[in-house]
């Protein structure tokens, strides 16, 4: 009986120790998270998307000494991967695998990608990194879509402690993806999958990791200016965002970005000297975000500006700031002095963001100087300007020598001014050559004057509106020669007059005469044969508007008197 209670005794020991030791080894377990997915533009074909973390807890840490097993971490996205190659024929990318959030100073490079050194364990399940316990691993571009780390050393963290890793410097084609046209979002979607020598099972595999929105909208205010009124105008166009972050600029400068899981709201993602060789290329933008407006159909004799002084949002938001871009690389066609080359009515401004506040919905309104003089004329038309963010490409897969970040060419168009003809329009009310009457009409081309007023000269069209005969259709238009400052277009119904004016006898009705100068005027005169009996004269009256209301014709010219 003794001997049966010591082995009772000894197996419910045995059953206890195993119930310990099976509690202190729990099954390695890894969770993904994406935290809150960022804001991708729309417009953007190079897009960071949001940083994913695997957490992992369990598992037997390796024996001292041993070799740490490895797994291959390989992502995919639901649209291509644009992150930078990090040399020309080469798929080895920016994309960065982290562990255990290694702070600046303990940050340390893998030596070849994919990672090809064999590391050790020190037992306890920790990693403390060194040269030859590297914590930061670039990974390879596989495909359009995917991305894959090699070779990664994962120690299983045990009870005590735990494992993390952390994905980032990821980029996106977010136009790939469009935007929805339903209340919900488009999602630029990660599916990651894990394999290898180590076992990692893996939770929550597949994330949202940003969501598309159109990032800026474009205006342009409008104006009509008359050809002969010369001088300098101003309108204005207008970058708004759509959301907080859709304007960035480059980096943030001195201070490197090399905190794991700090959010900069830069167009660069992590960078800093534990990336080694690639420190000058990896997680670096080539540029903050670039604003371009083109302008095209500006009529001839035109001269466009913009100001050279940096443009800031607004007096409340004076972090946000962009500065005038003059190389050409950006398309810019702009001098240093402002001034915008145009070929052909055509040419470009191009502002890059150097500050920026992704706390406000920010907006540059920036003017634009219309300039003209009187000799030679401004053409007649409509100039439009169309807005965009710059660089544009067709560079939309990952590329090592492609700006980033860059973006479709999708504009949005105004209409600015228009420069309306230099005119005048008469209407003689009544003219007359029937029933032994004729009518006589003179205009007179005015500019010519003793204020220094530059002179003008064109032709004018006389449009008949009335009968024939009592009974025919009114005569046809007819335009004149040349009318030339300080002379006059004499005629009469009966026979005609100068400048190749023909006869249009028996009309009876009224005439609008369109001159292409500004300062015309006209005096009619009606009376029978010779004047004998009945004779009688008016002015023309001028059918356009004085300043800047505009009348029918459209036209500012000359109106004299009350």
């Amino acid at each position: 009986m003794v001997e049966f209670r010591k082995a009772f005794l000894l197996l419910a020991a045995l059953v206890a120790l195993t119930g310990i030791v099976s509690a202190q080894v729990t099954p390695l377990s890894c969770t993904a998270n994406a935290g809150v997915p960022p804001l991708a533009r729309a417009e953007g074909v190079a897009e960071e998307v949001g940083q994913v973390i695997i957490n992992c807890v369990g598992g037997q840490p390796t024996t001292a000494g041993a070799f740490i097993p490895t797994i291959n971490v390989q992502i995919f996205l639901n649209t291509t991967v644009t992150s930078r190659l990090l040399a020309s024929s080469s798929i080895n990318s920016e994309a960065l695998l982290m562990i255990d959030e290694p702070q600046p100073g303990n940050q340390y490079l893998a030596a070849s990608i994919p990672n090809t050194a064999q590391v050790t364990a020190v037992g306890d399940g920790s990693y403390p990194a060194s040269a030859s316990r590297p914590n930061l691993f670039l990974g390879q571009q596989q495909g359009s879509n995917s991305i894959v780390w090699l070779n990664v050393p994962f120690d299983p963290p045990g009870t005590t402690r735990n494992r993390v890793i952390r994905l980032a410097n990821i980029r996106a084609n977010a136009n790939q993806l469009g935007v929805s046209t339903t209340l919900i979002p488009t999602a630029i979607n990660m599916f990651i999958s894990i394999s290898g020598t180590g076992s990692l099972a893996l939770t929550n595999p597949q994330l949202t990791v940003a969501y598309v929105q159109l990032g800026m909208k474009f205006t342009a205010t409008s104006a009509t200016w008359n050809q002969c009124v010369p001088g300098t105008y101003t309108y204005s166009i207008k970058f708004t965002e759509n959301f907080g972050t859709a304007f960035r600029h480059k980096d943030s400068g001195s201070v490197m970005q090399d905190i794991p899981g700090r959010i900069y709201n830069t167009e660069s993602m992590f960078y800093g000297p534990g990336l080694g060789a690639y420190a000058s290329v990896a997680g670096l933008a080539t540029q903050g975000t670039q604003l371009i407006a083109r302008f095209s159909n500006v009529p001839a004799n035109i001269a466009i500006s913009v100001p050279t002084a940096n443009q800031t949002s607004s007096a409340s938001n004076p972090t946000d700031t962009a500065v005038l871009i003059t190389n050409g690389a950006s398309g810019s066609t702009t001098g240093t002095d402002g001034v915008v080359a145009l070929t052909g009515g055509a040419g470009a401004a191009v502002w890059e963001v150097i500050g920026s506040n992704p706390g406000a919905i920010s907006s540059f309104t920036i003017p634009v100087y219309v300039t003209y003089k009187a000799s030679p004329l401004p053409g007649l038309g409509t100039a439009t300007v169309t807005g965009n963010y710059a660089p544009t490409t067709t560079v939309t897969t990952a590329s090592y020598s492609a700006p980033v970040p860059r973006f479709v060419d999708n504009p949005q168009s105004a209409t600015t001014f228009t420069i309306s003809s230099c005119r005048t329009n008469l209407l003689f009310p009544f003219l007359t050559n029937v029933a032994g009457f004729d009518s006589g009409v003179v205009i007179s081309n005015t500019s010519q004057d003793p204020f220094g007023t530059v002179t003008q000269s064109g032709p004018c069209t006389l449009n008949y509106y009335g009968t024939t005969g009592g009974t025919g259709a009114a005569p046809a238009a007819q335009t004149s020669g040349t009318v030339a400052a300080g002379s006059q277009l004499v005629l009469t119904l009966s026979a005609g007059g100068n400048l190749g004016i023909v006869a249009t006898p028996g009309f009876q009705g009224y005439v609008i005469a369109t001159c292409n100068f500004q300062y015309a005027h006209g005096y009619a005169f009606v009376s029978d044969l010779g004047a004998s009996r009945v004779a009688e004269g008016y002015l023309a009256l001028v059918m356009d508007a004085q300043m800047s209301t505009f009348p029918r014709t459209g036209t500012v010219s000359e109106v004299l008197g009350m």
